[in-house]
């Protein structure tokens, strides 16, 4: 049986994931390798190759087939992941609250992909890219958003 752990930070951005677990408020942070994910090479490959362009040979802009590019598609499949893994623990009681830090795009498609239940368990969240912050930086970090506005 695994400890509960009080807050759950997950790290990420759209090709890896880090989660730290917080096991009382305030308290040192734990790496979890269990929240220590990586995108697939594969899928992200294939994302590099882009389908058909249109040319039109009367002006000079290229009509890309495709609505976003595939790069961003790939990052949008893992953070989905990531945002299911994270329901099914939260339905499972691994977790009271989460913490999400992670560049806005990323944050953006976490949020949107959590069920509404998981989305009432986010504490605070960070906008910024801290995939590769140390523990204690990143402890501090927490600390100082969970400090509120005056």
């Amino acid at each position: 049986m695994t400890e509960r752990i009080e807050t759950l930070v997950i790290l990420a951005d759209g090709v890896q994931v880090r989660g730290l677990a917080e096991r009382r408020r305030h308290g040192p942070l734990a790496e979890l390798a269990s929240w220590s994910l990586k995108a697939d090479e594969h899928d992200r490959h294939w994302a590099r190759t882009h389908g058909g362009t249109v040319n039109n040979r009367m002006s000079y802009g290229r009509d890309n087939v495709l609505e976003a590019p595939p790069a961003e598609a790939a990052e949008k499949r893992f953070l989905e992941g990531v945002a299911e893994r994270l329901n099914r623990s939260a339905a499972a009681g691994e977790f009271e609250k989460l913490v999400l830090m992670a560049p806005p795009r990323a944050l953006g498609v976490l949020r949107q992909a959590l069920k509404p239940a998981v989305a009432r368990r986010v504490e605070v969240t960070d906008d910024h890219e801290r995939i590769k912050a140390s523990t204690e930086d990143v402890r501090l970090i927490l600390r100082d958003l969970r400090i509120p506005e005056r």
